[in-house]
């Protein structure tokens, strides 16, 4: 079972905490600067301020997925940080908003962020048989909530050969089964990253037993989006590992059945099947959570 989950999310908060306080103190400098001079400064002085505690977060979250049960003898290693002229520019386009510290601080808490799920998923791609699942707080937002519900369903086989390493899943009748107690996630998750169909298998070029992980469209999936000041973290599910959601999230599970049930019901369909529309699932699940 992955190890530390909520503590590692509390560590990184904290080291965003600090972070913050940091733009603080280098904002208060800048008073009196025109925004010519503003921008100069924020150019230089913003990569610079952060970068500390991106290193810090990628390091740290390379030894946490050290510390993770496996079979595997792999040793993980930090992700590469975002250069600094990347920063620059959120730098710059912080200062010209009308709250310019909320601004920075958000971005940069994203940047923090960001910086662990890289080094996670960075990994998770070099490591053989290794997977990775989003995690959320408990009061988390519902497009977060939505997207915890997904389990482990990224795995480094689909890294590796597609361009977001989106794996296999859960459909409808699975989420269904697993709130039943027919089956744990795991066990749907594998029945849903092979073909078990002969008829689909041979249209898509395949054979019963073949994985069914593919290519995915775009430059990300909705499960690798997040906003500023998001606290989810990407968690590593290493070769002989499992991983089990917090208790909250079976919950959020009951949320976005109902949540499709109700777009089923408002006619939101083609043919038989559901045509999910995120928007509405996510306005649903606001509503059941107030």
């Amino acid at each position: 079972m992955v190890q530390a989950v909520s503590e590692f999310q509390g560590l990184l908060a904290a080291l965003g905490a600090e972070q913050a306080a940091q733009l603080t103190r280098l904002l208060a400098r800048t008073d009196r600067l025109n925004r010519t001079e503003l921008l100069a400064f924020i150019t230089d002085a913003y990569p610079e301020a952060i970068t500390p505690f991106l290193t810090a977060a990628t390091v740290l979250t390379a030894q946490w997925y050290d510390e993770q049960p496996t079979s595997s003898t792999y040793t993980a290693a930090p992700a590469e940080l975002d250069p600094a002229a990347q920063l620059a520019v959120s730098g710059r386009w912080a200062m010209l908003q009308t709250a310019p510290l909320d601004a920075l601080t958000g971005s940069a808490a994203r940047a923090l962020f960001n910086a662990s799920r890289e080094t996670v998923l960075t990994n998770v791609i070099a490591e053989a048989g290794a997977r990775w699942a989003r995690h959320a707080s408990a009061n988390a937002c519902s497009f977060c909530r939505l997207m915890a519900t997904r389990g482990a369903v990224y795995t480094s086989q689909a890294s590796a050969t597609t361009v977001t390493g989106r794996g296999a899943n859960l459909e409808i009748s699975d989420r269904h089964a697993i709130a039943a107690g027919q089956m744990s996630r795991d066990e749907a998750l594998q029945r849903r990253s092979v073909y078990r169909s002969q008829r689909l298998a041979a249209k898509a070029g395949k054979t019963v037993g073949d994985s069914r992980i593919g290519a995915q469209r775009g430059t990300r999936s909705p499960g690798q989006r997040y906003h500023d000041r998001c606290h989810c973290i990407a968690v590593m599910v290493r070769p002989g590992d499992t991983y089990q959601p917090p208790a909250y999230v079976e919950r959020w599970e009951q949320d976005y059945l109902d949540a499709v049930n109700a777009t089923r019901a408002a006619g939101q369909t083609k043919g038989k099947y559901v045509a999910i529309d995120l928007t509405a699932i996510i306005r649903h699940m606001d509503q059941a959570q107030r």
